[in-house]
């Protein structure tokens, strides 16, 4: 299959390589914001990241929302995945206002949580980016672990994979993997109404760029740094790597043969354009400019008033001055000691260390973690930075035990002297992500 027919996104773990890959978030990494201001007006033309819009669903002159088409295809995947997984496992349902279609093997708080994560990504996109909601319904498949590993038996590292041709997303958990994939799924609407199928940077940058943020009260966006932004330092210190005239140029195969270097870059230079408050300015001459030029050379010559060279001399300057994301656990850190696997909607304790800080606070084998002081932690790879740098005297986390939730404190004493982890082997099933902790003995206190 040819890639630029860009029917399927794909997001594996290894090596934050693939068709739509993944990463994490950092909380005491400095954000980035760029503010919504509502509604953008409809694109010129027609897209696609399949050719041609269906005859008769051309939007109106000044028509931002397009309309609703009855498309059976999302509907179809939920009975065939129905017919295909008997039993209980799976709850099916659909939410007609903002054309979802579920099937999720996670418990209820979870799948509303997805939920409400999904309709405000799409609503934030849709008024910032992509101008609507999808104009079809998407199926939107959370697998337990068994059916992961045949859904993607061929590529043991896949956590996640859009594919637009089915109108169906299937995701190993619903933390980076699944906000990646259903940017893919609401830019591959945005491409089909407009006729342009746009290049792999942007895509896969894009799809990226929403892998962590942060929705604010006021209506704006912080992205957030994760651990690519340290392979994009990388990039961004020597001249001799990877250049911005190279990125916008690749083909679809070029790219993903770099695709250790393409992601973190294609990602950081969003990041760059939202911190200088123009994300949305850019996208709209992309599109405006896409005949003309679909590299996005010149929508970024015009948007920022330079050169291309120009541009990423300042990219460059400003992706260094920003610290890398702490993803070790070293002197001085806290960890809360345990071992933890995916679940789906969090992370599973597969041991806790005796004499923790974990043991202390009661913490058990098959405790499902799926919050730290309030923030989400979805996969082993969100738990390991938001645990990487765990500064505070205590930690909340909020603990799934036979089917009810508690949040637990974990109060920290000094910390053991310990050598620095790298975080990595995000592949593999657990992950060793805390050492040993003398907890606080309560006459301390």
């Amino acid at each position: 299959m040819r890639p630029v027919a860009l029917a399927i996104a794909v997001l594996t773990l290894a090596g934050f390589s693939s068709g739509a890959w993944s990463a994490h978030d950092d909380s005491d990494a400095p954000g980035v914001r760029d503010r919504s201001r509502g509604t953008a007006p409809a694109g010129p033309g027609r897209k696609g990241a399949s050719p041609a819009r269906p005859s008769g669903d051309a939007p109106l002159p000044g028509e931002t929302a397009p309309r609703r088409r009855n498309d059976a295809r999302a509907r179809q995947q939920q009975d065939a995945w129905r017919e295909a997984h008997p039993g209980k496992a799976y709850r099916y349902e659909t939410d007609d206002e903002h054309r979802l279609v579920f099937a999720t093997c996670i418990e209820p708080a979870s799948h509303e949580e997805m939920r409400r994560m999904l309709v405000a990504q799409a609503e934030q996109q849709a008024a910032y980016l992509f101008d609507a909601l999808p104009d079809t319904e998407v199926f939107i498949a959370v697998a337990t672990p068994a059916d992961v590993r045949k859904e993607f038996s061929d590529s043991p590292t896949t956590a996640g994979m859009y594919e637009h041709p089915r109108r169906r997303i299937i995701t190993a958990d619903i933390g980076t993997p699944l906000r990646h994939e259903w940017t893919h799924a609401m830019h591959f609407g945005h491409m089909e109404r407009l006729g342009q199928p746009h290049v792999m940077w942007v895509q896969e940058g894009l799809a990226a760029l929403y892998e962590s943020y942060q929705l604010l009260p006021d209506g704006g966006i912080r992205f957030l740094p994760t651990q690519r932004h340290n392979e994009a330092r990388k990039v961004a210190s020597s001249r001799r790597a990877l250049s911005l005239a190279q990125l916008l140029a690749m083909s679809p195969d070029d790219f993903m043969g770099r695709s250790q270097a393409t992601y973190p870059v294609a990602r950081s230079v969003f990041e760059f354009m939202a911190d200088q408050g123009k994300l949305r300015a850019w996208y709209r001459k992309y599109v405006d400019t896409f005949a003309k030029d679909r590299t996005g050379r010149t929508a970024i010559e015009d948007c920022f008033g330079c050169t291309l060279d120009e541009f990423e001399r300042d990219w460059r300057k400003w992706t260094l001055a920003r610290p890398a994301v702490d993803v070790t656990v070293g002197d001085g850190d806290r960890s809360i000691g345990v071992d933890v696997r995916a679940a789906t909607d969090g992370v599973e304790v597969t041991d806790v260390e005796r004499g923790s800080a974990a043991h202390a606070a009661g913490l058990r084998r098959g405790d499902v973690i799926v919050a730290i002081d309030g923030d989400a932690v979805r996969s082993p790879r969100e738990w390991a930075q938001a645990t990487g740098a765990l500064r505070g005297a205590q930690v909340t986390v909020t603990v799934r035990r036979d089917g009810k939730r508690a949040d637990v404190v974990i109060a920290f004493d000094r910390q053991a002297a310990v050598p620095s982890v790298p975080a990595r082997g995000f592949d593999r099933p657990g992950i060793r992500t805390a050492l040993l902790h003398r907890a606080r003995p309560e006459s301390e206190s």
